[in-house]
């Protein structure tokens, strides 16, 4: 039987803010996939090149002697209200390869939320080669990156995931 007495309310904040710090990531993350990963610890350059090897694994399009992708960052599973798109290239040299990542916020129109306007790009760029991979140029500071590479990867893999459940007809 549980004790009728009122807990004190430090217990019950307590208790809340604990319910909420797990609960809250799940309910805007849209599942496990916003709790902290073990991933987050990795260095940039191993976040580049697990990036470049799922945009490869997508592929690119018919004709074009490079890969080139489109996604969206932010909450939930309609691309209508997420708040960054990211586009990423890939070509090929005879030496090595080079990666650019532009990553475009996107504001909400005033009149109607669903048209977004690009308001800030910023680019990454690196090359691969045997020894690893190394930033050739980057809008962003390190913190950042280690911030932004997680999100990116979680969203091309999620698109490799729902491309490889729906077949694409050319």
């Amino acid at each position: 039987m549980r004790d009728k007495r009122p807990r004190p309310r430090v217990f019950r904040l307590a208790a809340r803010a604990t319910a909420l710090g797990v609960l809250l990531p799940i309910l805007l993350g849209g599942g496990l996939a916003a709790l902290p990963s073990p991933q987050k610890a990795k260095d940039v350059p191993a976040f580049l090149r697990e990036i470049e090897k799922a945009v490869r694994e997508i592929g690119g399009y018919p004709g074009e002697d490079f890969v080139r992708r489109e996604f969206f960052l932010g909450v939930g599973d309609d691309d209508t209200y997420k708040t960054h798109y990211v586009g990423i290239l890939i070509k090929d040299d005879a030496e090595s390869s080079r990666m650019t990542i532009q990553v475009t916020l996107l504001e909400p129109s005033r009149d109607d939320p669903r048209v977004k306007y690009a308001r800030d790009i910023k680019t990454i760029v690196c090359r691969f080669q045997a020894a690893g991979a190394e930033i050739l140029r980057s809008d962003y500071s390190q913190v950042e990156l280690e911030t932004l590479l997680p999100d990116v990867l979680r969203a091309v893999v999620d698109k490799k995931n729902l491309l490889k459940k729906e077949p694409i007809s050319p």
